[in-house]
């Protein structure tokens, strides 16, 4: 699909200040994947995590330099992919998913300060919404801590808040199962890891990053398990999505 030059200078304009701020609060600077237009969601999330994909701010700079980008690496990040495009985009319908800040850092670290962090990265927040999303976009804060925030800054957009797909929320997933197990029960035989591998295949090669990246990425996903409480995951993302009164099939990232 044509993107709108106009939209992409101004989005790479936007990325050159948030890499600015990232780099002031001595992070690496991760990129989201770039939307292509305006987009009808937009899921804000919390900040980009080291460990996995790097294990030192040297590490994750080369990584980013060669175009590694966020929310393409775990299960867990293509489970939301994966949610998102099954259960909630309408037709030609866009999301964008990006983080509240946007420096990279380790889990241990990332709660330390968290809410006047928050503070420095929400202008650049506001700004990044107002220049890709639809005025009538449906926000999601991904996660208790992202949605307090923005309560307290009194977010001038509406906004639903949901599980965050951290394995450190399991109780949280399992708790979302209580009095529906029946329900979950049947839902489980309709997923498979297969078809959330296949959306990952999809999500890194629409967001065009380096060959290399995405073949290594899709072998080490081909070794997970999608274990009950990912299922619970999937379950509690398909009912707050479809509560939204969209669902689809097709989309565009």
């Amino acid at each position: 699909m044509r993107i709108d030059e106009g939209f992409r200078a101004a989005y790479r304009e936007l990325e050159a200040r948030m890499k600015v701020l990232a780099e002031a609060d001595g992070d690496v600077f991760l990129p989201n994947p770039a939307p292509m237009g305006l987009v009808e969601y937009v899921f804000v999330c919390m900040e980009p995590s080291l460990g996995r994909w790097a294990r030192s701010a040297d590490e994750a700079q080369s990584k980013v330099e060669a175009g590694f980008r966020n929310f393409l690496s775990s299960i867990e990040d293509f489970i939301l992919h994966f949610c998102i495009r099954q259960y909630l985009c309408a037709p030609i319908q866009r999301y964008h998913i990006t983080d509240l800040s946007k420096g990279a850092m380790l889990v241990a670290r990332a709660g330390v300060a968290r809410s006047q962090r928050y503070d420095r990265w929400y202008g650049l927040l506001v700004e990044e919404l107002d220049l890709v999303a639809t005025s009538g976009a449906g926000i999601f804060a991904v996660g208790n801590a992202v949605a307090h925030h923005l309560e307290r800054r009194a977010f001038p957009r509406p906004f639903t808040t949901v599980i965050h797909y951290s394995g450190l929320a399991a109780r949280a997933r399992a708790a979302g199962i209580v009095g529906h197990e029946d329900r979950f029960a049947e839902f489980k035989r309709s997923v498979s890891l297969q078809r959330v591998l296949a959306t990952a295949e999809d999500v890194l090669r629409a967001s065009a990053v380096p060959a290399s990246f995405r073949d290594a990425t899709l072998t080490r996903l081909a070794k997970s398990q999608l274990s009950e409480s990912r299922q619970q995951l999937i379950f509690h993302y398909k009912r707050a999505f479809e509560a939204m009164g969209s669902s689809g099939r097709t989309w565009l990232l």
